[in-house]
């Protein structure tokens, strides 16, 4: 048989424990549960079972601790006393009698051992035979055998009689498949007295008879001395029953006393419990529920401190809610403390509880050491707290928290009674906390539902209203783009007649220079200085300024049309090879990127799903954008890279250049502006076309620089999934 098999009833190791109380309080009962291996709150269990090595050890080390080998035969006749049987159990015993008792055995030890099976039967008058059968593999002990016997003398001792002889013809210990007990009782001196008188009584009924019959004369003689013994014995008799009855119902008056004072005490926990439901059945949040007990436990049953406790929201912690009896300081300390319920090691009595769903009754913390870690032990000093007594609050085999209370001020014992009541309490609470968070639960699902409702509604509204600037804006860019090209256009068609007006303007002049200076001669010299001045110098330059002004806005109308265009050509979407487009056109860059002194470095730069025309615009542009300006005192540099993220992927463009400064960064993506020293032909529309373009491929560009050290352009392109479309 397994070792670990749990074979003894907790009941038996608590009936030891009973014992110690009432006659070995020098006993240390922690260290010997702790020598065992076992948990007060385990013996407190009567649903416990120990093994065969925990009872040995607990014996052994009790009989050390007692110093009386013969204490396990002491405790089996405990064992049937009221402190250990119970105060139903004891009266109900106490009308059966021993014999039927001893019937009752059999039944009664399978609720103690699973070791062996008890069977018995009686053999005669007063005399009852009883076998004890061992399971196969259990290899009980010498103890073990004499606390039976105990038991066996308690038995006779309950009913008032004197020892019993007790016969051990067989045993395990000495070579026995079982053990086997002979059990025989000698019937109390008041049963004996009765049948002397009775037959006494007979006897003087003969000896009347008979003397009537044979002795008429005499028969007075005979019968006085026989009456006289009779009535000395039923004298002696009666005497010897009421005594032995006073016997009897003095230890039945203190029981029953218990009993009903018992009762009584069932009734007002009953009474009490009811005065809890319909205090907190008017309340629906949990701190009213809460105060609510408390108040009842306070002022109904007199405890000096109380405090509950439930789990926090992520269910990992127990958190102090409310008490009384006890200080802010207190209640401070409480708050602040560590009752972690995910802990392996040193969980505490509080956690313990919680986890464990059972309740605790402790009048001695020194008792039950195991339960109170070094934190635990601290808490409990600083709280002065010496007794007490928790059970956990449970709602559907749930645990929802604890309830503890204690009395540090009257220093009044916690009993067995108060646990049962604080249990009987405990669901009421629970049930309430859990239709208080259940109603919680309920009202915010429904301001859920009416904020989802007037969500939806906003939505919708704004939907609309989205869709309604959505539509106006895109009238408003259709007439932008209409406006820009129109206007474009007839812009173009006076410029042409100004431009072909200038230039038939200069032919004319060609041609009429000649005739000029034919007609010289009729005029001044005066006259002939401001002629010359005015055809040599005055209108050629008029001329030039109007020619160099009609091309610059011919080249600002051409920059407007182009721009124009990139808001109408529609996009086409397929995968794009990034890394070739770089190195086409830094090919074409080749005499600059040679002339600059200009090191490129390319990495490895993804495929996109994007319009390829528009990539090429973009890395032209920023490419020919980096080699224009360009630090001519110093080797140039140009880096291109990548980062994929999850959505878009990242275009780098660095350069060590002239860089921008702060000032000028607003400026650096509008049209026809230019930022930073203007050494360089252009309109200031390259980087207008970039950002256009990054924003109609749905990406994003910025810019990042430091004057005289270079600058950082990127853009982003959308990561495309599924097959290239056109758009």
């Amino acid at each position: 048989m397994d070792s670990s098999e749990p074979l003894y009833s907790s009941r038996i190791i608590d009936i030891f424990l009973k014992l110690l109380r009432k006659r070995y309080l020098h006993v240390n009962v922690g260290e010997l549960l702790s020598y065992a291996g076992m948990k007060a709150y385990e013996v407190a269990d009567q649903g416990h079972w120990f093994t065969q090595e925990q009872v040995d050890r607990f014996h052994d080390r009790l009989v050390r601790l007692s110093g009386n080998e013969a204490i396990a035969r002491e405790a089996g006749r405990f064992a049937a006393s009221p402190d250990a049987l119970g105060l139903m159990k004891q009266n109900i015993l106490s009308f059966v009698g021993p014999a039927k008792t001893f019937e009752l055995v059999n039944k009664t030890s399978a609720n103690l051992t699973r070791s062996s099976s008890m069977a018995s039967r009686s053999i005669g008058p007063n005399k009852v035979e009883l076998t004890a059968t061992f399971r196969e593999g259990v290899q009980e002990k010498p103890y073990q055998c004499e606390n039976r016997i105990g038991t066996f003398e308690a038995v006779l001792m309950m009913f008032n009689y004197g020892l019993p002889e007790i016969e051990h013809p067989e045993c395990i210990f000495k070579g026995g498949n079982t053990c086997r007990y002979i059990v025989k009782w000698e019937n109390n001196p008041a049963e004996t007295l009765v049948t002397i008188r009775n037959y006494a009584a007979l006897l003087l009924v003969l000896v009347s008879a008979a003397s009537l019959l044979l002795m008429p004369g005499n028969a007075l003689n005979a019968i006085l001395p026989t009456s006289a013994i009779v009535l000395l014995l039923a004298f002696l008799a009666e005497h010897r029953e009421k005594k032995g009855l006073q016997s009897i119902l003095q230890r039945l008056g203190e029981p029953t006393d218990k009993l009903l004072e018992q009762i009584n005490s069932n009734y007002s926990n009953a009474q009490i419990t009811n005065e809890v439901g319909h205090a907190i059945s008017r309340q629906t949040e949990i701190d009213g529920i809460i105060a609510s007990v408390l108040q009842v436990l306070e002022a109904r049953l007199g405890y000096d401190r109380g405090v509950i406790l439930l789990t926090n929201p992520a269910g990992t912690r127990l958190v102090f809610r409310a008490g009384f009896g006890q200080g802010e300081e207190q209640n401070e300390l409480l708050r602040q403390a560590d009752f972690e319920l995910e802990c392996s090691t040193g969980a505490g009595a509080f956690v313990t509880s919680y986890r464990e769903r059972k309740p605790f009754l402790i009048n001695s913390i020194a008792e039950y050491e195991e339960l109170f870690p070094g934190s635990n032990r601290e808490l409990l000093g600083k709280l002065n707290a010496e007794a007490f007594l928790c059970c956990p609050i449970i709602c559907d085999g749930e645990s929802l928290g604890i309830l503890a209370v204690d009395n540090l001020k009257s220093r009044k014992p916690l009993l067995q009674t108060d646990l049962n009541l604080l249990m009987g309490i405990a669901p009421v609470i629970g049930v309430s906390i859990r239709n208080a968070e259940l109603l919680e639960t309920k009202e915010q699902q429904f301001n859920a539902i009416v904020q989802l409702e007037r969500t939806r509604d906003e939505l919708a509204a704004a939907k609309e209203t989205s869709e309604r600037y959505a539509e106006d804006l895109q009238l408003m860019n259709e007439e932008v783009r209409n406006f820009a090209y129109i206007v474009s256009h007839d812009l173009r068609a006076p410029l042409v007649n100004i431009k072909g007006f200038s230039a038939e303007l200069r032919g004319a002049l060609k041609e009429v220079a000649p005739l000029i200076e034919k007609g010289k001669s009729g005029l001044s010299d005066k006259e002939l200085r401001s002629l010359g001045e005015a055809l040599d110098q005055d209108v050629p330059e008029a001329l030039e300024f109007i020619e160099s002004s009609v091309n610059r806005m011919d080249s600002l109308i051409n920059a407007i049309l182009k721009l124009s265009r990139l808001g109408r050509r529609d996009l086409k979407m397929e995968r794009v090879d990034v890394v070739g487009i770089v190195q086409s056109i830094l090919k074409t860059l080749g005499h600059q990127l040679e002339v600059g002194r200009v090191s490129v470095s390319v990495a490895v730069l993804p495929e996109v799903v994007s319009d390829k025309t528009a990539i090429e615009q973009i890395v032209g542009n920023l490419l020919d954008n980096a080699l224009k300006y360009l630090d001519r005192s110093r080797a140039g540099q140009l880096e291109v890279s990548a980062e994929s993220g999850a959505h878009e992927t990242t275009f780098k463009f660095r350069d060590n250049g002239r860089g921008i400064a702060p000032e000028d960064m607003g400026k650096v993506f509008e049209i026809f502006r230019r930022a930073g020293k203007q050494d360089m032909p252009g309109e200031g529309m390259g980087l207008a076309y970039v950002k256009t373009l990054v924003r109609r491929l749905g990406g994003r560009i910025w810019c990042e620089s430091e004057l005289g050290v270079g600058t950082l352009f990127c853009f982003t392109i959308p990561n495309h999934t599924g097959q290239p479309t056109a758009s």
